[in-house]
């Protein structure tokens, strides 16, 4: 997904690092061109990070700027992107994303198909709102934390650091960092 998007964005795409597949191997037509030990070996590239998990994310975008490559960010043709809006480093915005008024989006954000940051929402970073998640206005989303298809946060509720909120959830007021929560409203599943 994040290839096609940096596709119908108008950047080339030269083909995919993964550690798991052997280079050479085809996906969505583009070669995997190496692994991460290829790419350290290579001159300063722009890249585009497709990695689902948060703190994976995370990791693997500091480690490609210590290595001197650059992590852009990408929007979808598709997106309404605030002109007042703010996307940090290496977020994605997938297609038919909104992002409104005064919004700040952090670093390597996956901002998912049809999802909805309404006006002076805060998105932490390495966060991922899945297809149609909303975040009503004011909304916190803290860092590394993922919102599930079709999840909701009302105006002004608070999900805290690396949290999980299930898929058609909806947050009325505050969620603690740490902590999944599913159902209408989200409450927090017993700890394990």
């Amino acid at each position: 997904m994040v290839a096609e998007v940096v596709q119908s964005a108008g950047h080339s795409v030269d083909g995919f690092i993964d550690d798991g597949v052997a280079p050479g191997t085809l996906v969505l037509g583009l070669p995997v061109l190496g692994d991460r030990a290829w790419l350290a070996a290579q001159p300063p590239r722009r890249i585009a990070l497709g990695l689902g998990g948060n703190r994976r994310r995370e990791e693997v975008m500091a480690q490609l700027e210590a290595q001197g490559h650059t992590v852009g960010t990408f929007v979808h043709p598709t997106a309404w992107i605030s002109p007042t809006a703010r996307l940090g480093a290496g977020t994605v915005a997938l297609a038919r994303v909104v992002v409104n008024a005064e919004a700040q989006v952090g670093r390597g954000v996956i901002l998912n198909t049809g999802c909805i940051v309404e006006h002076e929402c805060v998105v932490g970073d390495f966060a991922h709102l899945s297809p149609a998640a909303t975040l009503g206005g004011g909304a916190r989303v803290g860092h590394r934390t993922h919102v599930g298809i079709g999840a909701t946060l009302l105006h002004l509720a608070r999900v805290g650091d690396d949290c999980v909120v299930g898929g058609g959830a909806v947050v009325l007021k505050e969620l603690a960092s740490g902590l999944t929560a599913v159902g209408v409203p989200a409450r927090p599943l017993a700890r394990r």
